[in-house]
């Protein structure tokens, strides 16, 4: 019985187009990002807000780079790494905006047609994430790896 309540599941996850799996996914990687917003109403304010706090934390490290101190060197990767998720957030939001245009839905779908099974893939990896508790200390490491799956496929969606 259980066997059939699994394929069930992989049916009905298989019915969603790709359009409706990345918006799910997009949508659910934008509101984790800023967990302090649970409402839809403002979500690109407070998403944008974020994307400007990340813009001056780049700055802020950008300056204070010095090559010949230890704090200095902290700044240079500090920037690195900010730099890389001011660039990822970016990423996120103007995704969130592109799947919430219904007119492109065909044109989504047949662009990224050719990722339909690593779309899948994260799309049933965040149903089954959502259905079970995993160790809080891996909670950050589960969605760096995930954002690494799933930054490509944006950046095509963003190309086209």
């Amino acid at each position: 019985m259980f066997f059939q309540m699994k394929q069930h599941h992989n049916e009905s996850v298989n019915n969603e187009d790709l359009y409706s799996q990345l918006q799910f996914i997009v949508s659910t990687m934008l509101k984790n990002e800023i967990p302090s917003h649970f409402t839809a109403h403002h979500l690109l304010y407070t998403a944008n807000s974020r994307l400007e706090e990340l813009r001056q934390l780049t700055s802020y490290h950008r300056q204070h780079i010095n090559l010949n101190t230890s704090i200095g060197t902290f700044h240079k990767d500090a920037y690195e790494i900010t730099t890389k998720n001011y660039h990822q957030f970016e990423l996120i939001i103007d995704s969130y905006i592109s799947l919430n245009i219904e007119n492109d839905r065909d044109l989504i779908n047949h662009r990224l047609s050719l990722l339909d099974d690593k779309i899948n893939t994260l799309y049933i990896e965040l149903i089954e994430y959502k259905k079970h508790e995993i160790l809080h200390p891996l909670k950050e490491t589960f969605w760096h790896a995930y954002k690494e799956d799933l930054m490509p496929i944006l950046a095509e969606l963003r190309g086209g």
